[in-house]
């Protein structure tokens, strides 16, 4: 079974080890929209796509354990502090090559990876919210705006989808949407205009697997089906067949699941969240590799 993950950060690498129990081969689509930390740092002063949440999926899908903890050390002193060895590698092999997409597949080459990453786009964009108040402007802002999300668009509207990450979602067999950061990381993904034409045409199965915890500012109040809702309204009115939904919620801030049956499409409840909260690799297998 071939499976392509999108999205972005620490939820995406959850499914992306998920995928490792049960997929014969996997790919991942990620978001370039981040411009907060290290990988903010090296977008503003070398010019390149954030590749933050790239080495995470790269780190997700390693064959070299020690190789990727190398790559997820972050320095706490000096010039270099707060950066990770995975984005300068990433950085110092697109200088290399030329070609942030290049120097992805290189990275993962070197990690022995077991799968391919490709970002969504190569090019340089900037993740756009529109709230009552107005336009709030880039992926960190955007994330700790107190306003409800209304839309999310990218500046520039249409960037050009990485040709390769719009064949991993064709040639799929089952696409995997998310965990993670609902607006910052996989609708960031999807308003790349070829990836979400891609998830509209793609035969494969596609499942949305919601967040199981809110997201303080992002997704503070929203139910599962206002997760869902909101993904919809970016993505196309079909392009989700199956939802993953914690059950039983999590406790305080979990995800409640009560009005998703209104929407028509499959639920699936499973207990497949850690004691944190975060969803757990092999809780998840369990459950994708069923459908």
């Amino acid at each position: 079974m071939r499976v392509t993950g999108i999205g972005g950060g620490h939820g995406l690498a959850a499914t992306l080890m998920a995928a490792r129990h049960y997929a014969s081969g996997i790919s991942a689509v990620v978001t370039v929209a981040d411009d907060g930390g290290s990988s903010g740092k090296l977008t503003r002063e070398l010019g390149i796509p954030p590749p933050g949440d790239i080495r995470n999926c790269l780190v997700a899908l390693a064959g070299d354990d020690e190789r990727a903890r190398l790559y997820q050390h972050r320095f706490r002193s000096g010039a270099l502090t707060g950066h990770t060895v995975g984005n300068l590698v990433i950085a110092a092999l697109t200088e290399m090559t030329g070609d942030f997409a290049e120097a992805v597949a290189a990275a993962g080459r070197m990690l022995g990876c077991e799968g391919r990453v490709y970002p969504a786009t190569s090019e340089m964009v900037t993740l756009m919210a529109q709230v009552r108040s107005g336009v709030v402007r880039g992926q960190v802002e955007v994330a700790q705006t107190k306003d409800p999300i209304q839309a999310l668009f990218l500046e520039p509207r249409s960037p050009r989808a990485h040709r390769d990450a719009v064949r991993a979602i064709l040639d799929a067999d089952q696409v995997v949407l998310g965990p993670g950061s609902l607006f910052t990381s996989l609708i960031a993904t999807i308003l790349v205009p070829g990836v979400r034409t891609a998830l509209s045409e793609t035969r494969a199965q596609r499942v949305f697997v919601c967040n199981a915890r809110m997201q303080k500012g992002e997704t503070e109040g929203l139910d599962a089906a206002a997760h869902v809702e909101s993904l919809l309204a970016h993505a196309g009115a079909k392009a989700v067949d199956v939802v993953v939904v914690q059950c039983p919620v999590v406790p305080v801030d979990g995800v409640a699941v009560d009005s998703l049956g209104t929407l028509g499409i499959r639920v699936v409840e499973a207990d497949v969240a850690s004691e944190s909260g975060a969803h757990d690799p092999e809780r998840l297998a369990g459950v994708l590799g069923s459908l």
